[in-house]
């Protein structure tokens, strides 16, 4: 895997509410959901929340809510949730940053509630890191899961932003070679930290970094499993994916997808890809103790760098099996039959062009059966761009075939998230962000952004929250208005 991203601006801080008299809600406050704890929502990534307040007669009237700029640039998604502090409710968002910073705002005003200073790591040649990775909210802690590049996990209070006890846990020793890209998944009472490269440079010794997912029991904070997917030290293999991993609804089984092994092969004289489980989506036990299934697509070349950079949607679209799709950076969608992963693809669709690496992955709706995707190779002769957002349904033999796709966006692109029936992406190295119809693809709403648009998307409580690499957080909701398009 090799991926490139690199004004400290002071911020007046809110006083901390105090810690006691912490009830998080998990019903659904107003009108709407309003927690997003987690990189694509769910532990499936669907990426999908239902709405009241926004939907296709509404995103029109979509407005800036507020914007406020953090220390450094962000490309981790936002999370949100809302809990009663001293007997009010109140929706914090939380957002990291690669200057290593970790930031609680209001998600009604945008103030800075809390926010934590962790740093970052020169690599040298990879360049300065801090957080990239998503973390997770565990509501029934009141915390919030991280980890930077110091490859310390931490487990922050949620209203304080206080490291909870027993925390921090060091997870990583080589902090030059070894990052987490990937957000965490708490799955029941396990939190799994995908572990990867920064940018497939080896240490000073000559040894690459050793991909791996690791799994920290949340009731001892003691190791629960790991899993090395290339064997041997230093071969990368890395789970860097933006998603980290996600898992069946019942938590049975955990899924992740591979980058890149880096192996000599005598038989070509060359690195190899695809030693161990590299290039593979892998199905795990809970304890990742077991490799229950695995599959590398006979068209994913084995040199190259085309590896995984997405773990698998889990998803299932009237009349088809539990299916599992994912990207990889040659372009191709993938979509597998759960119940037989190992027998390789049921469908392959060819939707990016490779000139950026397609590292995004695919949302799902259920209340239509569509998935979306960004970042998707296309031609408009009105606007001139060469990418879009696409819909995508599944056929009686569930393959699937493009259902609309409206131009929006170029370079890597996070995946698209869905808001009742809207379909809401990041304009990438574009910038912005827009609305569409998820049923005809209908450009509803858009907002260009001070800088690119790397970041995924959030939605809670109606309020829709990005990012962009300068460090600006933005929100928006539904203004007053006539509603219609």
């Amino acid at each position: 895997m090799r991926l490139a991203l690199g004004t400290v601006v002071l911020l007046t801080l809110l006083v901390a509410p105090a810690a006691h008299a912490v009830a998080v809600l998990p019903g659904v406050p107003a009108l709407d959901v309003a927690q997003w704890t987690s990189y694509g929502r769910d532990a499936q990534l669907t990426n999908h929340i239902p709405s009241r307040t926004l939907g296709a007669g509404t995103a029109n009237r979509l407005e800036l809510k507020w914007r406020t700029q953090l220390d450094g640039r962000v490309t981790a998604s936002p999370l949100a949730a809302t809990m009663r502090i001293d007997g009010i409710p109140r929706t914090l968002v939380f957002v990291a940053t690669w200057a290593g910073s970790v930031y609680a705002l209001d998600a009604h005003t945008g103030g800075v509630v809390w926010s934590r200073a962790f740093g970052s790591v020169d690599t040298g040649i990879c360049g300065d890191y801090g957080i990239a990775s998503t973390g997770a909210i565990d509501l029934r802690r009141g915390l919030l899961y991280v980890i930077g590049a110091d490859g310390l996990l931490r487990g922050l209070g949620l209203t304080t932003g206080e490291d909870a006890a027993g925390f921090p846990i060091r997870l990583i020793d080589r902090t030059t070679t070894e990052y987490v890209w990937g957000g965490l998944r708490i799955v029941q009472d396990r939190l799994y930290v995908p572990v990867a490269s920064y940018c497939d440079a080896p240490d000073d010794e000559q040894v690459a970094a050793d991909g791996r997912l690791i799994a920290v029991d949340l009731s001892s904070l003691t190791p629960a499993g790991a899993f090395d997917s290339v064997p041997g030290f230093g071969f990368l293999g890395g789970f860097w994916g933006w998603g980290g991993v996600s898992a069946e609804p019942d938590g049975s089984v955990v899924y992740s997808a591979v980058g890149n092994s880096s192996v000599y092969s005598a038989e070509c004289d060359c690195m190899v890809d695809d030693a161990g489980y590299g290039d593979s989506v892998v199905a795990l036990t809970p304890d990742l103790q077991t490799v229950l299934a695995s599959n590398r697509p006979a068209t994913v070349p084995n040199v190259g760098d085309e590896d995984f950079g997405a773990a698998p949607l889990l998803f299932q679209p009237p009349g088809c099996p539990p299916l599992a799709a994912a990207n990889n950076k040659t372009g191709e969608l993938y979509v597998w039959d759960r119940r037989a992963l190992g027998a390789g693809p049921i469908a392959t669709v060819g939707l990016g062009d490779a000139s950026a690496p397609f590292v995004g992955a695919p949302s799902y709706d259920p209340s239509n059966g569509l998935i979306f995707e960004s970042q998707v190779f296309m031609t408009d002769s009105a606007t001139g761009r060469k990418y879009g957002v696409a819909a995508l349904a599944a056929g009686d033999d569930c393959t699937f075939q493009i259902v609309w796709r409206a131009a929006f966006g170029s370079g890597s692109q996070a995946p698209p998230i869905v808001v009742g029936d809207v379909v809401l992406v990041g304009g990438g190295f574009d910038g912005g962000f827009a609305a569409f119809d998820s049923t005809t693809g209908q450009l509803l709403w858009s907002y260009a952004s001070d800088a690119p648009t790397l970041a995924p998307l959030a939605s809670a409580g109606g309020s829709v929250f990005g990012a962009d690499l300068d460090g600006n957080v933005y929100a928006f909701a539904v203004g007053a208005g006539a509603d219609g398009p």
